[in-house]
């Protein structure tokens, strides 16, 4: 038998949509926590002893690029693979740290700028540092 529910039981799109997103926001503030680029970054692109931070190596970056056929808007999706060490446990970590819309062409230089852009605000990258792994392709 099925429980006697009424529109008033059951959350508005509304309240869906905002626990979505403050969820996300969440999730994203830790994310960034865990894999900053932070103040420990030496010239020699170590990380100081001291340092402690989750992800004290580099992060490799996957990207795919799509358009939907029926709109012909473009996407850029982003995951990051790192490994994440906690006292003396290493863990592999790969999360999805951004979904963008696109506008404008798809050439280097405009995809260049949306990829910075959500590398930034994850914090892999900032103005004077990278976590990025080079490619053996681009080395």
């Amino acid at each position: 038998m099925r429980p006697k529910s009424t529109t008033l039981d059951l959350p508005s799109s509304h309240d869906v949509k905002i626990r979505v997103h403050n969820e996300f926001v969440k999730h994203m503030v830790q994310l960034k926590e865990d894999i900053t680029v932070s103040q420990a970054w030496s010239l020699r692109n170590r990380y100081s002893p001291r340092s402690t931070q989750a992800a004290p190596g580099k992060v490799s970056i996957t990207t795919d690029i799509w358009s939907a056929d029926t709109t012909k808007m473009g996407f850029m999706g982003m995951t990051a693979h790192w490994i994440e060490v906690k006292g003396k446990k290493w863990k592999m970590r790969a999360e999805v740290i951004g979904f963008k819309a696109l506008s404008g062409n798809h050439g280097g230089e405009n995809l260049g700028r949306y990829a910075v852009g959500l590398l930034d605000h994850v914090g892999v990258m900032d103005k004077n540092h990278s976590k990025v792994m080079q490619s053996l392709t681009s080395l």
